[in-house]
């Protein structure tokens, strides 16, 4: 059984890369929300569809007369009786019709071309939402990567400046340095434990922002991958982003909400064709009066002459509607370049950052070392070599705070373009 426990816990204890905890993303509940919107607009899709077929309706009609039908004579004509029965006072008639719209104008196949450009809108705005919260989990991610960093050079100078402190906890022991040099080490120890218990803080806060996203439990991260962009994205991501594309597919919408307007401007042509019968009871074999079987074939066809011009400001408007669309996309296309040329300038701007940290963290580190030497050697004071020490791990963390925001910049560029080019590199 502890053979069992010791193979599982690394599994538990295992950090998740970054790949894995995009995949729950798949979790979270307005996706789940949006998944649910996209299957009601099939359906209504499927609905539609269905306006093309013949329908077929089924009735039975009871009436009942308060007087009995009467045909009246000529009260002048000798020996004729005043009226005759022309029918039951009970009657029934039932009905089994088929109806089928020969033309209505291209309204029904417009309809249904709109329903389903509808769902593909609600795929892409899914497609669009679902890039928008890997931007959100990436930038989390990169944030705790980089506490992590922290959180490791916090430790090592949490762990030298203990060990500095034994060393001069003997030396003033020995009388060879003043109180305040002790105090002074022992205030910098204070002072990374404080600032090491913010970092951890924060990145707790960071994780509960990572599990109400991907709508799980992640209690550790892994590391950075290489990525390459590259500024052709900007083209590609005018083109082929899902947002874009969905406003694409709202002016293919518009268009047909213009082809359903000029429908009305077209005559309507319907068959209808059914079995009626009637009767004075639910027998329907007749009253003695009347046809038991009224069973007919008839055609529709209307032309709307005039209705105060309401179908041509109706055209009108869907027309002005599409050309508020154009102008929208031309507009958020132009936004969305120079949102890109910025990041990729951003990005080059953290590029030289990073190796002016690089070198940073190599001259602390030089520095530390010297000054640890020259302590040892009581050359340089505790307070100096508390500063290097503390100045070592500040030079770390920065250096690993600008990786992780390169790192997240590329990833950011990437999902710019479009949730498909970034897929490509963490599918």
């Amino acid at each position: 059984m502890r053979r069992f426990i010791f193979l599982i816990l690394p599994i538990f204890l295992s950090a998740q890369n970054l790949s894995e905890i995009l995949k729950r993303v798949d979790n979270n509940l307005l996706l789940k929300s949006k998944d649910f919107e996209i299957k009601a607009k099939e359906l209504l899709y499927e609905s539609n569809r269905g306006k093309n077929l013949p329908s077929i309706d089924a009735s039975l009609n009871a009436l009942y007369l308060k007087e009995t039908p009467k045909i009246y004579m000529n009260p002048n004509i000798p020996y004729m009786p005043k009226y005759f029965q022309a029918g039951s006072i009970n009657q029934y008639t039932g009905e089994l019709s088929l109806t089928y719209p020969i033309f209505t104008g291209f309204a029904i196949t417009n309809l249904i071309d709109k329903s389903k450009l509808e769902v593909k809108k609600s795929i892409l705005e899914k497609d669009n939402l679902k890039r928008n919260l890997y931007m959100k989990t990436i930038n989390i991610y990169t944030k705790i990567y980089s506490l992590n960093q922290a959180i490791k050079a916090t430790k090592e100078a949490l762990k030298a400046i203990n060990l500095s402190y034994k060393k001069a906890k003997g030396f003033y022991n020995q009388g060879l340095i003043p109180p305040s040099e002790l105090y002074n080490i022992e205030s910098k120890k204070y002072e990374i434990e404080s600032l090491l218990n913010e970092y951890k803080n924060k990145k707790e806060s960071l994780f509960e922002m990572l599990g109400y996203i991907t709508n799980s439990k992640i209690k550790d991260i892994g590391g950075l991958k290489e990525i390459d962009v590259q500024k052709s994205l900007i083209d590609e991501a005018i083109e082929n982003r899902e947002d874009i594309l969905a406003i694409k597919e709202l002016l293919n919408i518009d268009e047909k909400d213009i082809k359903l307007a000029k429908s009305s401007l077209y005559p309507k042509l319907f068959f209808k064709g059914a079995i009626r019968k009637y009767g004075k009871n639910l027998k329907l074999n007749g009253d003695g009066y009347k046809n038991a079987d009224e069973s007919y074939v008839a055609f529709n066809i209307t032309q709307n002459i005039f209705n105060g011009f309401s179908d041509k400001k109706k055209i009108e408007a869907a027309k002005y509607k599409k050309l508020a669309t154009l102008e929208y996309l031309k507009d958020y296309q132009k936004s969305v370049k120079s949102s890109l040329i910025s990041d990729f300038k951003t990005l080059n701007s953290l590029k030289l950052r990073l190796i002016s940290a690089k070198k940073r963290v190599k001259a602390a580190k030089s520095y530390e070392e010297l000054i640890r030497g020259r302590f040892d050697n009581q050359l340089s004071s505790a307070d100096e070599l508390s500063r290097a020490i503390s100045s070592l791990a500040e030079a770390k963390a920065k250096y690993y705070s600008i990786k992780a925001a390169i790192f997240n910049q590329k990833c950011q560029i990437l999902l710019k373009t479009s949730l498909k080019r970034f897929k490509k590199y963490f599918d």
